[in-house]
């Protein structure tokens, strides 16, 4: 997925310049996480119409985050689901760009009330299903952000070390309730992702998964 997100590192976004066209949510979650995640990230670049460069951290999580709350409908998250909805998005850009895109931001806001939660966000209080949590939020972010900004190298590096310093733990943990197989393991850890995912804002829980576990 890596390579897919080329949409939140562009420097520049095609805006309405003449007769935009109002716009709706389709009723295909893919489609429809595609359209919020697109208006995110022009908000974005409306809102520092002055920054060069590719997205902070916390605006190329939140974009992403529409992929991942449509990849975690069910018990399961589903990565080729998150993938599809980042496919879409750089799909899709240039028509939701050209229309009333603003016009999109409050009905995307409730379809995702998660997007904006970025306060009074607690991580599990059970220490395992924190560490398992914390492990499979940072395994997918890593796999999904890339990013030539310095301050957000920083914080992949962070959540880098966060999943390297939980892997021995988890290791022992899916071991301990059962997971004897790669599967049976993979299985919870999508699980715990989809918990993660829907607590709020991926930026917020990394930095508290970062403050509980390094």
């Amino acid at each position: 997925m890596r390579n897919r997100l080329l949409l939140l590192g562009v420097t520049s976004m095609a805006l309405a310049s003449c007769g935009p066209k109002p716009l709706a949510l389709a009723a295909d979650p893919v489609e429809r996480a595609a359209t919020c995640a697109v208006v995110a990230a022009a908000d974005a670049r409306a809102s520092a119409p002055n920054h060069k460069g590719d997205l902070g951290f916390d605006a190329q999580t939140r974009i992403l985050h529409h992929a991942m709350l449509a990849a975690a409908e069910g018990n399961r998250f589903s990565a080729s689901r998150a993938a599809a909805v980042v496919q879409r998005m750089n799909e899709i850009e240039p028509r939701v760009t050209d229309g009333k895109w603003q016009d999109l931001k409050a009905p995307c806001n409730e379809v995702y009330p998660a997007v904006a939660r970025t306060s009074g966000v607690q991580l599990p209080k059970s220490k395992f299903d924190a560490e398992l949590g914390c492990y499979a939020l940072s395994e997918f972010l890593v796999r999904s952000v890339s990013s030539r900004d310095p301050v957000v190298e920083k914080e992949m590096l962070d959540i880098s070390k966060i999943r390297r310093d939980l892997d021995g733990p988890i290791a022992v943990g899916l071991r301990a309730r059962g997971a004897a197989s790669f599967e049976e393991g993979k299985a919870m850890k999508q699980a715990a992702l989809v918990e993660m995912t829907n607590l709020g804002a991926p930026a917020e829980i990394a930095r508290q998964c970062k403050a509980r576990f390094t």
